[in-house]
Parts: structure tokens; sequence; C-alpha cells
């Protein structure tokens, strides 16, 4: 069977990082991104990107702007921060585990039964 070639497959899951013993996220954010300041800013999201370029971007919690701001009262006011290189050795002492589990999206994951147990 001959598959078209612009086809592409994509797998979505869910991941958890455990951060390393005595390690916190806040520090990994003062190591890694520019003008990041714990006093005013809080990490509230993390993505990392791997495609064409590579990408790791945070979204911080703008602690400064958070109270009487002209922004939706409804919304987080976040500051993003973005960084264009690959996580060093250094950063990787931050990871203690690291799961996932991704899926092709065909059959929904929380409807599996392992039944080889």
């Amino acid at each position: 069977m001959e598959q078209d070639a612009n086809f592409k497959e994509v797998l979505k899951g869910n991941l958890t990082i455990e951060l390393a013993q005595g390690k916190t996220l806040q520090e990994f954010c003062m190591n890694n991104f520019n003008n990041y300041n714990p006093d005013q800013y809080d990490a509230v999201a993390i993505r990392f990107y791997f495609g064409k370029e590579i990408l790791v971007t945070l979204y911080a919690l703008d602690k400064v702007r958070q109270e009487g701001s002209t922004f939706d009262p409804d919304k987080l006011p976040v500051k993003k921060f973005k960084m264009n290189k690959l996580p060093t050795a250094d950063d990787l002492l931050f990871i203690g585990e690291l799961n996932f589990t991704v899926s092709n999206g065909n059959y929904p994951i929380q409807d599996m039964e392992i039944i080889n147990k």
C-alpha cells in the first residue's frame, strides 16, 4: 500500500517530568531564561518544540502586573521567555524522571485495559 508523500502521523498524549531531588523549576528558569526574576515572575508552563528549529518557551505569571492591570481579570497575565538552544548536560541534571505516553489518537488511552498482567 502506498502512502501519500505529504502524510504525517501525529502522536499525542501526556508528559510528566519529576525534577531531581533538591532542584526547582524556579532555579531552572533563572539559569536558562534571560531577565527571569523569581521576585517578579512565577513559572506557569514550559513548551518544548523540536522541529524546523529548537525552541523552549517559558510562560511566567507577571506578579507585578497581575493586580490593577488593564488585562482581562479572568485571564492570567504571563510573560513569554524564549530559548533557542538544546538543554545542556547541566540542565538535564534537573530531571529526576521523565514519563510520557503518546497515542495515534485512534483509541482513547483511558479506555485501555491491560490483559497480559
